[in-house]
């Protein structure tokens, strides 16, 4: 959907589109044939499994901060006892 909302995208395009300079439409038929690039299957996989790498490394420390955090709590409540 970003894709096609881009300025970019309707310059390109604009020059099917019908009405005047100020009010163009892209008619439903015209649009549907537009071609829109996507990445291959083996480039969308390399992305899954990039994001899926985030998402482990992220759970990962913030496990991590929880930790430091209850260690934090900890070194206090000995400070002033």
């Amino acid at each position: 959907m970003d894709y096609v909302m881009r300025k970019s995208f309707y310059l390109y395009q604009g020059n099917i589109a019908n009405g005047s300079r100020k009010a163009k439409r892209i008619h439903v038929d015209t649009f549907s044939d537009m071609p829109i690039d996507v990445p291959t299957l083996d480039e969308q996989d390399k992305i899954g499994y990039f994001f899926d790498q985030l998402d482990n490394l992220i759970t990962a420390n913030q496990r991590k901060l929880d930790l430091l955090k209850e260690q934090k709590k900890g070194y206090l409540q000995k400070m002033f006892v």
